[in-house]
Order: structure tokens, then C-alpha cells, then sequence
């Protein structure tokens, strides 16, 4: 997918080079550049690679920008759709409807890719952490949203693109949307809508990532995704252990009610539109 936006009204995210440990009480985003560039995770996580690891093992897509459209999935196997990232197989899709396998719990699945990931000295102590992958083609796209728990993520092959505004920014355009996620609030404008509004100065913002390089994104803060090329990113989500098992039980809660709703009606990101 392809976003319009005059990059003069973004202002680049600050960056760390090297080995640096986020600081979670400054509250603002900041890219690592290189933080994982000795990982064997970067070196060793080709597509084929990890293709061959999964074999039949099933899993479901995430068609097109769910967040702002539809929600929409396709099935798939790992091995078939990761297996055909570099020739941009017919599973994934095209334009509008390019497919993600999105919130793929990558290291439980497969916990021998543990030992190629180095995060502990990223993340500040004392703070549970749960990972997740996000694995797709050129032009996957991420929907603008912002996540209930702080994200330190780490792109280990291909590039994406971050857009991002500051709290507050989608709610003082009433753009908030009342379609339901588990774990973030949706808005119902994407990155381009907003750049167009008259907006605050330093309101929106913007990052490229590279292989080996990492991003904190601090919750709260609204974010649109794109993939630039087909890539893999592994994000851990993380949070003092009292805050996340508070959230967790609050929004499991959330989720049961949910989930006991008429399926005609619904909107959320976690059931089709049928």
C-alpha cells in the first residue's frame, strides 16, 4: 500500500546507535539503530529458513488493513506462506487486500529460535515481556491504533516504515473508532487523513527501520505500519507484572463479554465480517 503524505509535516524519531536500554519514564519513541545487528536471529532468519522450521503447521492471515476495513482472514500454513515472501507468492495476496501474518507467537511455536535472540539488555528490569512476530510481504499495513502495554520491537529482515502521533492527537479529531480490539484503541482516520488536518506542530512523526534495527513505542502512542519490504518483526510488548496481570485480567474480561455477543453486529478485529 501506498501512503501520500508531505514527509515535511514528520519529524524524524530521535535514534540511539548501538547497544541502549529504552527509558520507559521519558514516554516517547525513540529507534535503536543496529541493536540486533549480532544477533544470530538477523544473520540466520531467512524466509526459507524459517519456512523449513514449520512445515504443515497452520495459521491464519490477517487480509488487508483490519484496524480501519473489514476484518478479513485467509488460511494458510506457515511453511507455504513464509516460503514464498521472496517471490511474493499468491497467498499473500495484493493492493488493498494484501494479506499479514500478524501476532504470530513465533518463539512458542518454534522455542529452538530462542537462542538467536538477545533482548534482555534492551528492555529496563524488572518488566514482564510478551513477544509476538509479524511476518508479510512488501505493502502489509498495519492500521492506525495504540497498543495498551509498551512495545520495544526489533525488525530482523526486510524494512518498515513507522508513522506515529502523540497521544491525544487522533482524539482531538473525535477520530477515535468504537470497532474492538483486545489489547488496542483503533482510530477510524489513517496516518494520511490525519496529515491532511490542520494539526499542532511536532504532531506526527516518522521512522524507517532497517534489519537489526529496534523501536520503542511507548503505549498510548498512535502508530500506522507499512512494510516497505517483505519482512520479520518480532515485538515484545512488556510492562511491570502487577500492571500486566491487571490489564490482562481486565481485558480477558472484556473479551468473555465479547465473545458471548451476537456474532451479527459485531466490529473487532478478531472476528470476520461473514
Amino acid at each position: 500500500m501506498t501512503l501520500h503524505i508531505d514527509h515535511s509535516f514528520l519529524t524524524p524519531v530521535a535514534e540511539h546507535r548501538g547497544p541502549h536500554t529504552i527509558n520507559r519514564h521519558a514516554r516517547v519513541p525513540c529507534v535503536i539503530r543496529g541493536a540486533a545487528l549480532q544477533w544470530p536471529a538477523t544473520r540466520n532468519w531467512t524466509f526459507d529458513y524459517l519456512a523449513k522450521l514449520g512445515e504443515n503447521r497452520p495459521v491464519k492471515l490477517v487480509v488487508g488493513n483490519r484496524e480501519l476495513g473489514e476484518t478479513g482472514f485467509t488460511q494458510s500454513t506457515f511453511s507455504e506462506c513464509v516460503g514464498s515472501l521472496e517471490s511474493n507468492g499468491s497467498i499473500w495476496g495484493g493492493g488493498a487486500r494484501v494479506a499479514h501474518l500478524k501476532e504470530f507467537d513465533l518463539l512458542n511455536e518454534f522455542p529452538e529460535l530462542r537462542k538467536d535472540v538477545r533482548a534482555d539488555a534492551l528492555f529496563p528490569p524488572r518488566q514482564h515481556v510478551s513477544s509476538s512476530a509479524w511476518i508479510g510481504p512488501e505493502g502489509a499495513h498495519t492500521g492506525l491504533h495504540y497498543d495498551l502495554l509498551d512495545n520495544l520491537a526489533v525488525l530482523l529482515r526486510g524494512s518498515k516504515r513507522f508513522y506515529l502521533a502523540r497521544p491525544g492527537v487522533v482524539e482531538s479529531q473525535g477520530a477515535v473508532s468504537s470497532k474492538y480490539d483486545r489489547w488496542a484503541r483503533l482510530a477510524d482516520i489513517g496516518i494520511q487523513g490525519l496529515a491532511e488536518r490542520k494539526l499542532p506542530e511536532a504532531s506526527l512523526f516518522v521512522a524507517d527501520l532497517h534489519p537489526g534495527d529496534a523501536i520503542y513505542v511507548p503505549k498510548g502512542w498512535w502508530h500506522e505500519v507499512v512494510n516497505l519490504k517483505s519482512s520479520i518483526f518480532l515485538s515484545g510488548f512488556f510492562g511491570p507484572m502487577p500492571y500486566v496481570v491487571g490489564l490482562w485480567l481486565l481485558t480477558g474480561t472484556r473479551q468473555l463479554i465479547h465473545d458471548a455477543m451476537p456474532l451479527h453486529g459485531r466490529r473487532c478485529t478478531c472476528h470476520a465480517v461473514t
